[in-house]
């Protein structure tokens, strides 16, 4: 009987096999995972590969796209709004026409920052927004240093905080004491204590968190809705003033300066009043700190930036203009029992039935906008204790299942914005105070993360992530203009108001601004130098810095 030969098998090759059908298998299932995890935070390619660049996982659902963004950052600053209710400052300091040419200026000179930023966000579209640019484009050999001192890390980062919280604080605080103005309308004899302010703040605080939070899932929705009510409402007000409200002359508006804060020259006292003409600028880029909930966010959240930069000065401008024809009397309309100019102006215009219709309009337009703002104040405090940057930061990053939303810092920034409200109570120029803080902090932000990018793009240009909105060789000459410009602002925004300085006259952003630099290098020194690195220890192609 003949031996039957069996077939040779090679052994090394089956057991290849088996491995590579193995790992085939294995990376088909990581793709149909990464694939669905995109479909449910309705991310793009951009999207996933700008995450994955910047070492981090997509947690939050991108809802909101270019027009809805544009319509957040839009409501976020509410910018005539809140400019009805910040003229005093340059009335007082400079007279009508500071008002104006201060508010032409500013528009000018805040185009290379928010083109600067707007490449900063296609670049690295994050929620940490200023505080990841400066981390990720700041020179090698100063990172630590500047981390220590006031920039690449910790102590930039609290500012960075500090200045969405003082936004936030700024709102509300708006809301508390435009209540309290609308009851001294229709009440001649109620003396408007600041404690019932102060209630009147955590109403306002309630309606954000819930709004916010409890709200979220339908946050996108009603943007648009709430930009065009924004924009009807402004006609709805300008219109009537126009029509009865008596008027300055051409003279006072444009040529008769005023110094009524006492300054040593007129020249000083219209660059301390230049800072309504700053507030009204900040804070477009809260849609930066959207940037993972935003679809195709790279170029969605740069062009958003600047749409809303454009309107917002089509619409404040002739709002200005309004406010600053029809003061005739600037004496009398700064003396108002409300403290508000511009509710002078709307006496003089309209009933007390419409000016309690037209307040109360702005009442609710104002919560609308601080429930988006606290919603993007609520990212830069998650992205950042992501980070570890911030004591309890493992608790203040989580994500709430139920919600999809980082609840926790939702809830600190209330708390926050309560107790920067609080200023209220002890002075008479709070809102001036939060105002500056606000201005002064989120400039620090600007000009810092601006001058990191500048010195990268000069030393080191083939580091510089892809953008699909780049400035180009435009980029030196406009990063330059906007740390400049930028310097300049944050110099006259910590002044006083008037001269000589007294205790419920002082400007208490400066004490407040120094303490949490100090703040920040004290939990350094303490325990961020140990634990925190910077969103830089995790970018693609920068980890070994």
């Amino acid at each position: 009987m003949s031996d039957i030969e069996l077939p040779k098998t090679n052994v090394t090759a089956v057991v290849t096999d088996v491995f590579a059908d193995s790992t085939a298998e294995s990376a088909d299932i990581a793709l149909e995972e990464c694939d669905g995890r995109r479909n449910a935070t309705k991310s793009t390619n951009a999207d996933a590969e700008n995450m994955r660049r910047m070492g981090r996982e997509q947690e939050l659902v991108r809802n909101f796209r270019m027009f809805s963004m544009a319509s957040f950052a839009a409501m976020a600053t509410a910018v005539w709004e809140f400019a009805l209710f910040q003229l005093t400052p340059a009335l007082v300091d400079g007279g009508r026409p500071s008002l104006v040419y201060s508010t032409i200026w500013n528009f000018v000179g805040f185009l290379p920052i928010y083109l600067s930023m707007a490449e900063m966000s296609s670049m690295a579209p994050i929620a940490g927004a200023q505080y990841h640019w400066v981390s990720e484009f700041a020179p090698r050999s100063m990172q630590r240093v500047l981390s220590y001192v006031s920039g690449t890390n910790l102590a930039f980062s609290w500012t960075s905080t500090l200045a969405l919280q003082a936004g936030n604080a700024l709102g509300v605080l708006l809301v508390g004491t435009l209540i309290q103005t609308i009851i001294i309308v229709n009440v001649e004899d109620y003396a408007a204590p600041r404690w019932h302010g102060s209630l009147f703040v955590i109403v306002a605080v309630g309606f954000a968190f819930t709004g916010s939070v409890i709200g979220y899932r339908v946050l996108h929705y009603w943007q648009n809705a709430a930009f065009a009510i924004h924009v009807m409402a402004y006609f709805a007000i300008l219109i009537p003033i126009w029509v009865n409200a008596p008027e300055a002359t051409h003279e006072q508006v444009w040529l008769k300066f005023e110094n009524g804060g006492n300054w040593s020259s007129m020249g000083l006292a219209i660059l301390i009043g230049q800072l309504p003409g700053t507030s009204f600028q900040v804070g477009i880029d809260a849609a930066a700190h959207m940037s993972e909930e935003v679809r195709n966010a790279s170029t969605a959240v740069p062009r958003a930036m600047l749409l809303t930069y454009a309107l917002n000065f089509v619409l404040l401008l002739p709002m200005i203009l309004t406010a600053a024809y029809h003061l005739p009397d600037l004496t009398l309309a700064l003396k108002d029992d409300t403290t508000y100019p511009f509710v002078y102006v709307l006496k003089q215009s309209m009933s007390t039935g419409w000016v309690t219709v037209v307040l109360v309009i702005l009442v609710v337009i104002l919560v609308g906008s601080n429930i988006t703002f606290l919603t993007a104040t609520s990212r830069d405090l998650y992205a950042f204790a992501r980070d570890d940057g911030l004591p309890f930061s493992k608790w203040l990053s989580q994500v709430s299942k139920r919600q999809g939303v980082p609840g926790n810092a939702s809830i600190v920034t209330c708390a926050i914005s309560f107790l920067l409200a609080l200023i209220y109570i002890g002075s008479d120029v709070a809102f001036y105070a939060i105002t500056s803080l606000f201005t002064v902090a989120l400039l620090q932000c600007y000009v810092l993360s601006i001058a990191c990018i500048l010195w990268r793009r000069i030393a080191h240009p083939e580091t510089l992530p892809h953008a699909p909105f780049s400035l180009g060789r435009w980029g030196v000459p406009v990063n330059i203009v906007a740390v400049l410009y930028g310097t300049w602002g944050f110099f006259w925004a910590f002044w006083p108001q008037s001269y000589p300085v007294t205790a419920s006259g002082f400007n208490w952003a400066s004490p407040l601004f120094v303490a949490a630099v100090i703040g920040a290098l004290i939990n350094y020194a303490i325990s961020g130098r140990k634990k925190y690195f910077g969103p830089v220890a995790l970018v693609e192609g920068r980890k070994d810095e």
